[in-house]
């Protein structure tokens, strides 16, 4: 039993968070609440400061961690929570069917696994802030390959802080880590079976200069690891952005936005990218918002300049049972485990039920990926897609006990050009209880 090198990062940042809670924060809305009327995107853990008027989250608040990232294991911190401090520990018990499990057509062999092991949530609601942890570990057992069955199978860590300094400051932090041996659960595309990890940080400012003008400032830093043999490929992004929103009317805002991004591969030469773009978002009707940006992305790459389109358009509507969206996104990003610098783009649906019944959270997202390498002279080829379909059920049927289900189709295809060739078709069902017992201190 090896315990992976950077494992420790979930235990620092929740111990980061905890200090830093101690604080005076501000008031958020709770997780997994239905979205204010005119919200332009899917719930996020942390969603930012709320402004005078409606703005997306590109011009009036900063960037939080999407649903898609939860764990079914950790799909409670989604359902709606009460205040004060709710401090939950818990035990997994789940059975999973996996036709791929080494994510390679080539080598396609399947398995069942038993997962069982540890989850905490932490959840703290105060008058003037607002705190979410989530950590989850999990050994696996594996029924026709006991070779590969391992005490420490995943890690899966969220953290979540939103400080409302003033009525006109906000200040939040976010965190995802995530280690597993499916690099196409940790880095998006997958380079086949690796014990792999990665952890995102993205500290976010959040300033209403007046009723109607708001700026907001983030960072981000995110680092991908693959470890043993195999053959991911390390990197390093760092991201900024600054944006500026006004509210011209109740319904309409618009904007500008500048973004930088730094990408480090380990193969391959490191990129900059700088993007100044327009936005604009629209509230149709009371549960309906339209939000749009986009603008040219300038990058340096072996010394030349690329541009590329770089941009966002998405459709959000509100139910009263939770809410439905459409998103596509396009930018300069690595490529998973495959490297260097690409042009990126994802076409991504959302549906996410929390109040079709009491106890019962429902995720469903499907998504397609393309991505293609910048520099057309590079050794290192890419050219990859995949289409991730998940959906992911969980129902606390008593105050204790909770269970939960989840199905995820995955499908990726490297083209010709593409130096490292790997086409992966998986399916894996998960089936489990959870039994928890929540302490709460008011």
């Amino acid at each position: 039993m090896v315990w992976p090198r950077w494992s420790w990062a979930p235990g620092l940042a929740a111990l980061a968070l905890s200090v830093l809670a101690s604080q005076a924060w501000g008031q958020q809305p709770q997780p997994g609440a239905q979205q204010p009327q005119g919200s332009s995107q899917a719930p996020t853990l942390e969603r930012g400061p709320q402004p005078a008027a409606p703005l997306p989250p590109e011009l009036g608040a900063p960037p939080g961690i999407p649903v898609a990232a939860y764990p079914v294991e950790l799909l409670g911190l989604l359902g709606p929570q009460r205040g004060g401090v709710t401090f939950t520990p818990s035990i997994i018990v789940s059975e999973e069917y996996n036709d791929n499990i080494f994510l390679d057509n080539a080598n396609r062999d399947w398995d069942f696994l038993t997962r069982i092991g540890p989850a905490l949530t932490l959840v703290i609601n105060k008058a003037n802030y607002q705190l979410t942890l989530g950590y989850a570990t999990l050994a696996e057992l594996y029924a026709r390959h006991e070779n590969l069955s391992s005490a420490l199978g995943s890690h899966t860590f969220l953290g979540s802080i939103f400080w409302r300094a003033t009525d006109n400051l906000t200040l939040s932090l976010t965190d995802t880590f995530v280690w597993d041996r499916n690099s196409g659960v940790v880095a998006g595309f997958a380079t086949g079976r690796q014990q792999s990890w990665t952890n995102t940080v993205t500290p976010a400012l959040g300033w209403r200069m007046t009723a109607s003008d708001t700026l907001n400032l983030s960072g981000s830093y995110s680092v991908l690891r693959f470890e043993n043999s195999g053959s991911g490929l390390d990197s390093d992004s760092y991201g900024f952005r600054a944006s500026y929103g006004h509210a011209f009317s109740p319904r309409f805002t618009a904007g500008l936005i500048y973004a930088f991004t730094y990408v480090d591969p380990q193969v391959g030469d490191s990129t900059t990218t700088h993007t100044p773009q327009v936005g604009f978002s629209y509230r149709v009707t009371p549960t309906l918002t339209v939000a749009a940006e986009g603008g040219p992305g300038f990058t340096n790459v072996t010394g030349e300049e690329k541009v590329t389109p770089v941009g966002a358009a998405r459709v959000t509507q509100a139910f009263t049972w939770g809410t439905a969206g459409l998103e596509y996104t396009r930018g300069v990003s690595v490529a998973g485990g495959f490297g260097g610098a690409t042009d990126t783009w994802t076409v991504s649906g959302s549906i996410f039920l929390t109040t079709l019944a009491r106890g019962l959270t429902v995720v469903f997202g499907p998504s397609y990926s393309e991505a293609e390498s910048l520099d057309s002279h590079a050794a290192q080829q890419i050219d990859v897609n995949s289409i991730n379909v998940r959906l992911a059920a969980a129902y606390q049927f008593s105050q204790y006990v909770t269970l939960f289900a989840s199905y995820t189709y995955f499908r990726q295809r490297t083209g010709h050009s593409a130096s490292q060739q790997l086409d992966v078709d998986q399916n894996v069902a998960r089936v489990g209880f959870q039994f928890g017992y929540p302490f709460r201190f008011d």
